[in-house]
């Protein structure tokens, strides 16, 4: 008897709670109908995460450039050319017997890279530092563009009181396809010249025609400088100038 009245409060209580959770369930399965149907007219939106990213990206076109590198394509930081020694002389040194030097090794190569940013060809001046510019000693300086009487005297030129002129010779050089591996079609090294101020300020030691390569790195190596030395010039071991490298495009 006890376990069969037990059994009923048991039964006749689930079936309470049974009829209560299904009428449960049923609202909620009503709610949810309502909702999907009023999402169906417009009534309720939903939002669906993106399964997919835009990923955006740009590549800048570079720049024509000039530079000294290595033989690793390293910049060198203090690029340098040593003239050869020269003794005093009560006479002024010209053709060959003035000092020379080499610009241009394969440790110290006068690179240019052209990234597409010049498609009408380029040229590569090498200049002073300024017009006025010379070689500066501890004792008397000496000029670097002076023409007069081929550099063995100083003239009225603005800026200094001493002769001297200097000769750039890329002809000498030779002229090499660098990482590219493009050729050299169109890229030749300059002629001989000598600097006189407000004449020839720059000098043009490598140039890249129009049918040169769009993109295309190359370098200069063996370009001969010399030094017309006036007579009676000062010994002295610590001459030196500045000269710097421009790059324009055509």
């Amino acid at each position: 008897m006890k376990r069969n009245l037990v059994l009923k409060i048991k039964i006749k209580n689930m079936g309470k709670i049974n009829h209560w959770m299904l009428r449960k369930f049923k609202l909620v399965v009503v709610l949810v109908l309502s909702i999907l149907v009023a999402g169906g007219i417009g009534t309720v939106g939903f939002v669906w995460a993106a399964s997919t990213s835009n990923f955006t990206q740009t590549i800048n076109q570079g720049t024509l450039s000039v530079d000294i590198v290595d033989d690793s394509w390293v910049t060198v930081g203090s690029p340098a050319v040593a003239m050869s020694d020269s003794n005093f002389s009560l006479t002024c040194l010209t053709a060959g017997n003035r000092p020379t030097g080499t610009f241009g090794t394969d440790t110290q190569r006068i690179y240019v890279t052209n990234p597409d940013a010049n498609d009408g060809g380029w040229h590569i001046d090498l200049s002073g530092s300024a017009t006025s510019a010379v070689w500066t000693s501890a004792g008397t300086d000496m000029d670097f563009n002076d023409p007069t009487t081929s550099g063995c005297t100083d003239s009225a030129d603005v800026g200094d009181t001493v002769g001297g002129q200097m000769t750039v010779d890329p002809s000498t050089g030779t002229v090499i396809q660098g990482q590219l591996e493009n050729g050299t079609t169109g890229v030749t090294a300059g002629s001989s010249d000598d600097y006189e101020e407000g004449v020839t300020d720059d000098i043009a030691i490598m140039t890249g025609a129009a049918e040169s390569e769009d993109i295309g790195d190359w370098y200069l190596t063996g370009a001969t400088i010399h030094q017309t030395i006036p007579a009676e010039q000062p010994a002295a071991s610590d001459y030196d100038i500045d000269m710097s490298l421009t790059i324009t495009g055509a």
